[in-house]
């Protein structure tokens, strides 16, 4: 895992947020119906529940950012004959469309991108096994590539994602849970995918193998500030347009790093609070807003999104070290909207 520490601006090109960082999807978009069409097909079955309860998770929206990867990074280096880089994305989209479905179903989530959640709507079995249906799909996709590289490094994100789901749930309701147990949790449930969507993006346009570690390390470094900045916005009451509801972390007993920069700076009172409400989910209805008032009063939001920042930074300056073009510009301008997005 790429552990960094928060350091000072200096010498960091992430500058003033504009309209443009919420388009870096504008050179691909096209591409990116590709992708979504491509997903349609694939997800295809004689069993009608299996598109009608797909479909319903496809159209909840969602960025598209990490088949947007795939895509960007394969143009990047000059890819322009063929599909190849259609089927892949998908592949790490239909990937992650299964990772949602079972994330729901543990989480007991009603609500994604401001939508009704398959399980809420088709129930908890019907969800996890169409979520198993798109990983299967997924998986045919990869061989049906035949690049053992994309086949290891999908394999590979793959497992790494459901290793840090298993995590996640054995490290709920514990308020002493370390930086470094939770830093762990996002490398492998959401980094990994991020890093191996950007590293296919590189197999797939034939980019020399020297560039495939910036590659790698870009994925996992937007992909950590990803996750990060998703886990601030829980307790971000001035952000009124996500897709959950805030506190929603809190009220499952999640242990994201605001409550673990708050928890390492609380008095006794406010730690028998934590205990009370994270350990024993004992909560009432005002115990979010004491512990918002705690969070702010350690100053833990903005630490966390700063600490988001400096994952951002430090993958903006990785692409410096690749060519420069309208892909790579694209590519700055999703790093902005990485940290700066509101849903």
């Amino acid at each position: 895992m790429l552990n960094l520490p928060i350091k000072n601006k200096k010498n960091i090109l992430l500058n003033k947020y504009n309209k443009s960082d919420i388009a870096f999807t504008h050179c691909i978009n096209q591409d990116l119906k590709k992708v979504n069409n491509y997903i349609i097909k694939s997800i295809k079955s004689e069993i009608p529940l299996i598109p009608v309860l797909s479909n319903h998770l496809l159209k909840s929206g969602g960025k598209r950012i990490r088949p947007a990867l795939t895509i960007l990074f394969s143009k990047l280096f000059g890819y322009d004959c063929g599909l190849r880089n259609i089927e892949l994305a998908s592949c790490i989209e239909l990937i992650h469309m299964a990772s949602l479905l079972h994330d729901d179903v543990v989480d007991e989530s009603l609500l994604r991108r401001g939508s009704n959640t398959a399980n809420s709507i088709w129930g908890n079995k019907a969800s996890v096994l169409v979520g198993d249906y798109l990983f299967t799909k997924a998986f045919q996709i990869m061989v049906k590539d035949k690049d053992t590289r994309v086949l290891k490094a999908l394999s590979t994100a793959s497992k790494s994602l459901a290793q840090g789901e298993v995590m996640q749930l054995s490290l709920e309701n514990n308020i002493d849970v370390s930086k470094e147990k939770y830093f762990k949790v996002i490398e492998d449930k959401t980094a990994k995918l991020f890093s191996a969507a950007a590293l296919v993006g590189g197999i797939v346009s034939d980019a020399r193998e020297s560039f495939f570690p910036l590659l790698s390390d870009y994925g996992e470094l937007i992909g950590t500030a990803f996750q990060i900045f998703d886990d601030a916005m829980d307790y971000d009451i001035t952000n009124k347009n996500i897709g959950k509801k805030i506190g929603d972390d809190f009220k499952e007993g999640k242990v994201t790093l605001p409550v673990i920069l708050a928890v390492a700076k609380s008095n006794n009172k406010e730690r028998l609070f934590w205990i009370k409400v994270i350990e024993n989910l004992n909560q009432e209805k005002e115990d979010f807003d004491y512990a918002l008032s705690i969070i702010n009063k350690y100053n833990a939001l903005h630490e966390t999104k700063e600490v988001a920042r400096v994952y951002a930074k430090k993958a903006q300056k990785i692409l410096e070290k690749l060519p420069h073009n309208n892909y790579n510009n694209a590519l700055v301008n999703l790093t902005h909207f990485i940290i700066k997005r509101n849903n």
